[in-house]
C-alpha cells in the first residue's frame, strides 16, 4: 500500500526529530584519564577532582581515584573546529614552523570526531529500528501494510529545513551530521525512498551557506578541516566546493579557495601529498600553482586523500 501524503509528512517530521535527538544525545563521551592527568586535576583544581570522584560513585563505576572518567562534550570539543585556528599559518616564508602541536591537536580532534559520529550513527540506527517496529505494528492493527515510504520533494524539504536551522546558526557539524545520518543509514534505505533527482541535501547546505556573507568563510574553513578531521570520510564536501568554485565564482572565487588552502597547513599537505618541509621549500608561485592544480584534480576525481605527516 502506498503511504498517504499525511503519513509521509508525519514520517519526515518524526525522522527529523529522531536525528536531532541523536545529534544531541551522542555528544557526551566518557574519557578515562591517565594517572598524570588525574594528578594534574588534583593539584590544579581539587574541587573538580572531588566532583569527578563523586560522579564515579554515583554512576556506580569501579574506578579508583587513580583512574577517573571525564565526560567530554564532543560537540563542545569539536564545535565549528575553532580550536583548529592553529592550523593556519600566516606565511610559508621565514623560519620553519613547528607543526607538531598542530598535528597533535588534529589527531586529538580526529579521535573525538570518530567516536561522536559513531555514537550518533549507532543511536540513530537503534532509534529508527525501534520506531519503525512500533509504526508498522500500529499500521497493521489499523489494517494497513506499508513496507517502504516514498518521500517526494515536499517531504525532504521538511528535513532540509531542520538541517538549515543548524546551518544558519553556524553549527556546521550538526547540519552535516544531520545530512549524513539521513543519507547513509541502512535503516533509512529499508524504510524510506528518498527522491532520486532534484534533491541533494549536502550540496544544498553548502550552496545555502556560500550565499550568506556571514557563513561563507566559516563554511569554507569547516569543509577543509572536516576533510582531514574525518580522515577523508567527509572529503566529498571539498569536491562539491571545488566544483562550485570552478563553475560559479560568484559563490566562491577560485582564488579565495586557494588562499584558504594555502593558509591551512594540514590540508595543503594532504592535497598535494607532500610534507610540510617539502612544501615550505617550494617557491611561492610553484606552491600556489600546485594548489590550484590539486583543486582541479580533486574536483574531477573525488575526495582528498589523507596522508601521514612528518617533518
Amino acid at each position: 500500500m502506498q503511504a498517504s501524503r499525511e503519513i509521509s509528512q508525519k514520517m519526515a517530521i518524526l525522522i527529523g526529530n529522531l536525528i536531532s535527538g541523536c545529534i544531541h544525545d551522542a555528544r557526551m563521551i566518557p574519557y578515562i584519564l591517565n594517572q598524570e592527568e588525574v594528578i594534574n586535576i588534583l593539584v590544579d583544581d581539587p574541587a573538580r577532582f572531588e566532583a569527578l570522584v563523586q560522579q564515579e560513585h554515583s554512576d556506580r563505576r569501579e574506578y579508583s581515584k587513580e583512574d577517573l572518567t571525564l565526560k567530554l562534550d564532543a560537540l563542545e570539543e569539536l564545535g565549528n573546529f575553532e580550536a583548529l585556528a592553529a592550523v593556519e599559518i600566516p606565511s610559508w616564508t621565514g623560519a620553519e614552523a613547528d607543526i607538531n602541536p598542530i598535528l597533535e591537536l588534529t589527531n586529538q580532534l580526529t579521535r573525538t570526531f570518530a567516536v561522536y559520529v559513531g555514537n550518533a550513527s549507532t543511536l540513530f540506527d537503534k532509534g529508527l529500528q525501534e520506531f519503525m517496529n512500533k509504526f508498522r505494528q500500529s499500521l497493521r492493527q489499523a489494517g494497513m501494510d506499508i513496507k517502504t515510504i516514498d518521500f517526494d520533494i515536499e517531504d525532504v524539504s521538511l528535513l532540509r529545513d531542520r538541517a538549515e536551522v543548524y546551518l544558519v546558526k553556524g553549527e556546521f557539524l550538526k547540519a552535516f551530521i544531520f545530512e549524513r545520518l539521513l543519507a547513509y543509514q541502512v535503516m533509512i534505505k529499508q524504510v524510506i525512498n528518498l527522491p532520486k533527482s532534484g534533491f541533494s541535501l549536502r550540496e544544498d547546505l553548502i550552496r545555502r551557506a556560500l550565499q550568506d556573507v556571514n557563513l561563507s568563510i566559516p563554511l569554507i574553513k569547516f569543509i577543509l578541516r572536516a576533510s582531514y578531521i574525518s580522515h577523508g570520510a567527509w572529503g566529498d564536501m571539498f569536491s562539491i566546493l571545488a566544483d562550485i568554485a570552478s563553475k560559479e565564482p560568484d559563490l566562491c572565487r577560485p582564488s579565495q579557495l586557494s588562499d584558504f588552502i594555502e593558509k591551512d597547513v594540514v590540508f595543503s599537505c594532504n592535497l598535494l601529498c607532500k610534507s610540510y618541509a617539502e612544501l615550505s621549500q617550494l617557491p611561492a608561485d610553484l606552491r600556489r600553482s600546485a594548489i590550484e592544480g590539486g583543486i582541479e584534480k580533486e574536483r574531477n576525481s573525488g575526495p582528498v586523500t589523507v596522508v601521514s605527516q612528518d617533518r
